[in-house]
């Protein structure tokens, strides 16, 4: 009985599989970003509701950051505002040393 064969992965195959990898984080980190400023939104918003809608001054106190946060994280798992294109637009062009914008010059 012989192990796992060990075969080479072409070099075109690793690469298209590093860049996959870099553009699944870059998304995320821009996804992470929109949600960060939603957060910071969403929560402003929610003062404007009032103590009463959670209970009282310490529960909105406490629960208000919590709930913003959630709200803002499924705004952004439903499409957002589209600033996580954008921004992950940006960090590739930044990445990769082009501009963002197509046809401009740097």
């Amino acid at each position: 009985m012989t192990g796992p064969v060990d075969l080479p992965i072409p070099p075109l195959l690793a690469a298209k599989a590093a860049a996959q990898i870099q553009t699944s984080k870059t998304d995320q980190t821009a996804k992470d970003f929109e949600a960060v400023f939603l957060t910071q939104f969403v929560d402003e918003m929610m003062k404007t509701t009032g103590a009463t809608a959670f209970g009282g001054e310490k529960q909105a106190e406490m629960w208000r950051s919590f709930m913003s946060e959630a709200v803002a994280k499924e705004l952004v798992e439903q499409g957002g505002l589209g600033l996580s294109a954008n921004v992950s637009q940006m960090i590739n062009a930044y990445t990769t040393g082009s501009s963002a914008v197509k046809g401009s010059k740097p």
